[in-house]
């Protein structure tokens, strides 16, 4: 079963933001409703609380794990307006610049200004240019963004077509499971406590198939990102080929940090753009102005996902 326009105008009207607990408490209860219908149980469905609340389901041994996350972000799309001329990870390498930039100009400045300051005041200046300017970013993280069918939106509609896909295939089902995971936008945080979870009470996830969807709702690069082991990402890019689309394999970096960096046998799925440089990025995202997400993309992308995982090619 796909997921249609009708559903996902209804997440994207009644669960726009996913900031507050309440807000994520919301859409939970949406997403319950949802896999029941499908045809999971309460008994399939477990909110698993470890840095933010988790949602899985299906068993968590599961040779297969499909993961998406469902937080939003802040407003901090300002810190990556350049990407669209050098992709994103040139955006993050010039945020970077011009943080040490400001820490060398400023006291610099200042001892023109105040030739008879002392070093310490100089040199304490510089610093608190940089301070100001990671208080700007953290204050930026604490505004809920308004708008995020992307990001990731995208990720969680991914999952409910793929979960429903699967509801009805007995013996693949067996073999899989999906978490939606909270708190991503704030350094990975519910995927790092669910593997710490699954290790302190024995569930081995060292070979676990990890496929996790991020902002695969507007681009139109399919991105493969990996961050240890090249392999499940490989057979993932010999089948897309098959079914005609042409993937890009990258390693993970600043533009592709997502869940599966917590995991060791891991890809995300995604889909960027080219910028004017060359680079990759993910447009839009963190602002105001994520408001594309391409139904039809998602469920061509996750029956590519179910035709891979049916055939036991990962």
């Amino acid at each position: 079963m796909s997921v249609t326009n009708q559903k996902a105008h209804e997440i994207f009207e009644n669960h726009p933001t996913r900031f507050t607990k309440k807000e994520k408490a919301a859409l939970r209860n949406t997403l319950r409703k949802e896999l029941i219908k499908s045809g999971y149980s309460d008994d399939d469905i477990t909110e698993i609380n470890a840095s933010g609340t988790n949602l899985l389901v299906g068993d968590p041994h599961a040779e297969y794990m499909f993961t998406a996350h469902y937080d939003t972000p802040g407003r901090t799309g300002w810190m990556l307006k350049t990407a669209s001329l050098w992709g994103q990870t040139g955006a993050n390498i010039f945020l970077t610049a011009i943080i040490c930039a400001l820490g060398f100009s400023v006291p610099i400045a200042s001892s023109v200004i105040f030739p008879s300051a002392s070093g310490d005041m100089i040199f304490w200046s510089g610093e608190l240019a940089i301070l100001l300017l990671l208080l700007i970013i953290i204050i930026s993280m604490t505004i809920k963004n308004k708008n995020n069918r992307n990001d990731n939106t995208s990720g969680v509609l991914s999952l409910l077509a793929l979960a429903n896909k699967i509801a009805g295939d007995d013996d693949l089902r067996k073999k899989c499971c999906f978490v939606f995971f909270d708190n991503e936008e704030w350094g990975l945080l519910g995927s790092s406590g669910f593997a710490k979870y699954c290790r302190k009470n024995g569930i081995d996830l060292s070979n676990t198939k990890v496929i996790n969807f991020d902002c695969v709702g507007y681009g139109n690069i399919l991105t493969l990102a990996y961050t240890k082991k090249p392999e499940l990402t490989d057979s993932l890019v010999n089948a897309f080929k098959e079914a005609g689309q042409a993937p890009v394999k990258k390693r993970s970096a600043m533009i592709f940090l997502s869940d599966h960096a917590n995991f060791k046998n891991s890809v995300m799925v995604s889909y960027a753009k080219k910028s004017i440089t060359g680079h990759l990025y993910l447009p839009l995202i963190h602002t105001s102005k994520d408001t594309s997400c391409d139904v039809e993309q998602i469920n061509g992308l996750t029956d590519d996902i179910y035709k891979f995982a049916s055939e036991s090619k990962i």
